[in-house]
């Protein structure tokens, strides 16, 4: 159905959420579970090797004189700046901790016990360096968990460190880099969950926005991927225009309304803006399709009638 709505979401408790709200409105909704596998390679080897394999690949681009070498050159680089971070925070850590001490107390907290996110800057970075430390220490078996957090169970040299990055972020390394610094590489998959919210094509009726709105904002959706609103608002115009046509002539085909949308431009916000339409014959199908079925629509295809209630 053309006209019903889907908005994706990533908990299910907003997705219920989001459906009671569409309820309340008397709008017919479901919600569907998808899901999918999220694929990634993963190189990983002591801190060591990872840097020598990045700085072979480097000396070897510039000796060749690649197309694009700078750029990649760059992309090595910052990688190789980003292992070194990583292992001084390392080595910082061994130097003030012992076997036996609780690390990472911001990370077991949210992760454990549903802590709060840091909200600001300056807490968030610290956030950030040590999620980073426990999944090293963690690759490293070096982490022990009891009630209170995670322990410390052990200390290595952090050149012996095995630390990882993802292939995706990289340009590809070649082969026989690889097998010379025994960098191990592996496809890392990982299940992710989606909870999709699917309206009927009652939707287009809908009128009261404000709860889904103050919804929207309270969960903090994201905006660049809510289309839900603009896509409402097009439809909405589509068919309001779609049954003025029907009733002023009394009837309309279906081929004269494929004809009529095929290219239309209307005014909305009384004439200060345009919705420029250029719709295929199976989209306005598919409209008149769903307002047969929701009891607006009656008739053959020769002749659309509006249904008086």
């Amino acid at each position: 159905m053309v006209l019903e709505e889907e908005i994706w979401f990533s908990s299910e408790e907003e997705a219920q959420e989001c459906a009671r709200i569409f309820k309340g409105l008397n709008v017919s909704v479901h919600i569907r579970t998808k899901v999918d596998l999220d694929n990634r390679v993963i190189y990983k080897a002591p801190y060591t090797a990872l840097k020598g394999v990045l700085e072979e690949e480097i000396s070897w681009i510039q000796e060749e004189n690649q197309e694009d070498g700078d750029e990649i050159t760059q992309v090595f680089q910052d990688l190789i700046t980003d292992l070194s971070e990583d292992h001084a925070l390392l080595e910082k850590t061994f130097s003030e901790h012992n076997p036996g001490d609780h690390i990472g107390i911001k990370v077991f907290d949210v992760l454990i016990h549903d802590g709060v996110i840091p909200d600001t800057e300056e807490s968030m970075d610290a956030f950030l360096k040590e999620a980073t430390l426990t999944r090293i220490l963690e690759l490293n078996n070096l982490l022990d968990l009891d009630e209170q957090g995670m322990i410390l169970s052990n200390t290595i040299s952090p050149d012996d460190a095995v630390m990882s990055f993802f292939g995706d972020d990289i340009p590809p390394l070649r082969e026989e880099s690889l097998k010379k610094w025994n960098i191990i590489r592996s496809l890392e998959a990982k299940d992710t969950f989606s909870f999709i919210v699917t309206t009927g094509p009652d939707v287009v009726f809908l009128e009261e926005l404000t709860d889904l709105e103050d919804f929207f904002e309270r969960i903090e959706y994201d905006e660049n991927t809510n289309f839900f609103f603009i896509n409402l608002q097009v439809k909405q115009v589509l068919v309001a225009e779609i049954l003025s046509i029907i009733q002023n002539e009394g009837h309309r085909s279906k081929d004269e309304l494929i004809t009529d949308f095929m290219h239309r431009t209307l005014p909305i916000e009384d004439e200060k803006l345009h919705i420029g339409l250029h719709l295929s014959p199976g989209y306005i199908e598919g409209v008149l399709s769903d307002l047969k079925k929701i009891g607006i629509l009656k008739g053959k295809d020769s002749k659309l009638k509006i249904v008086i209630s």
